[in-house]
């Protein structure tokens, strides 16, 4: 007599019955490696319509450059911002790039000892580029800027006024042309300083174009920054993707495939001198075959690869009862 705890297909049963009978087929190591996130997003080509300037960072208008009326070349200063909620954020950026500059000092003198290791070397070397490019990000935003050629429509507020982010400053006037509006979300987004360099991949399959951030104009209710980028060639009322690429930090990446979605949440497969168990993870976005990992893993561990949903879902077959 056959009796089961459950329905399930007979083959389904009988692989999972074979597959707890079984070590794991591989795993890797996790390790930390150099990773270069990628930004991208839905864009269009706008016209020569007005373009308001804003706050990038909270703080205090301390000058205005521009008076109404007045023309103005692209990336021409617009105003400066200040006070001392902006300060202590440059001065706390200033200290974290100088402690990853020391560390990087320490990594190196410590590898010419032959007491250190290249990756140790590069990983400090990518948090001190990190850290560099947060303090320039933060030390541009302090700079009200013109994302393009024109003329100065309005201005929203005077000297001495306390900003806060996406506040409008200033309003402009193309004198001609068209731009790209896209919108970007993730906190990565909020790091993003006028002058770095994109890409606009219409969505009719044209060859992609070369274009510059001008400035954030505004943040969406649901947290998306809107952007201005400036460039040559473009088509008004044209639709596509904006990408950019950050600077290298360093992150925990893992092959795709050992990664497992149950009930929303996501895990993987360790294997350690305990056995094999699934432990919770937070991923960030994929990138090709790998996956970098925010939180719930750390250097060294050893991650199944192989066959990791069918392990984590093991445990299903010990819900039937095999044929007497």
């Amino acid at each position: 007599m056959i009796r089961r705890l459950r329905s399930a297909p007979l083959g389904l049963v009988l692989t999972l019955l074979a597959l707890t009978a079984q070590a794991p087929g591989g795993w890797v190591t996790v390790r930390t490696s150099q990773f270069a996130p990628v930004l991208s997003g839905f864009a269009s080509v706008q016209p020569g319509a007005p373009v308001p300037i804003t706050a990038l960072q909270a703080g205090v208008l301390t000058s205005l450059a521009v008076v109404p009326g007045e023309s103005v070349r692209p990336g021409q200063p617009i105003g400066l911002l200040g006070g001392a909620q902006l300060a202590a954020a440059l001065a706390t950026a200033q200290g974290a790039s100088n402690a990853a500059n020391a560390a990087l000092a320490a990594e190196q003198g410590k590898f010419a000892d032959h007491l250190g290791t290249r990756a140790a070397v590069a990983q400090a070397r990518a948090a001190a580029v990190s850290a560099r490019a947060s303090l320039l990000a933060l030390r541009a935003a302090s700079r009200l800027q013109s994302p393009v050629a024109g003329q100065v429509q309005s201005l929203a507020v005077g000297p001495g006024a306390a900003l806060a982010p996406g506040q409008e400053v200033a309003v402009i006037q193309p004198a001609a042309g068209a731009w790209v509006k896209a919108v970007l979300y993730g906190a990565q987004a909020e790091t993003l300083a006028p002058g770095m360099a994109a890409r606009f991949t219409p969505a009719d399959g044209a060859p992609a174009m070369p274009i510059t951030l001008r400035g954030v104009q505004a943040t969406q209710s649901d947290g998306g920054l809107v952007l201005a980028f400036a460039g040559h060639g473009l088509q008004p009322g044209e639709s596509g993707a904006v990408s950019l690429s950050l600077p290298p930090r360093p992150v925990l990446l893992v092959p795709s495939e050992a990664l497992v979605l149950d009930n929303g949440r996501w895990w993987v497969m360790l294997h350690d001198a305990q056995g094999d168990h699934a432990a919770p993870v937070v991923p960030g976005a994929t990138q090709g075959p790998e996956t970098p990992i925010l939180s719930g893993l750390k250097a060294g561990d050893q991650v199944i690869v192989q066959d990791a949903a069918l392990l984590y879902h093991r445990g299903i077959a010990g819900l039937y009862q095999p044929p007497d």
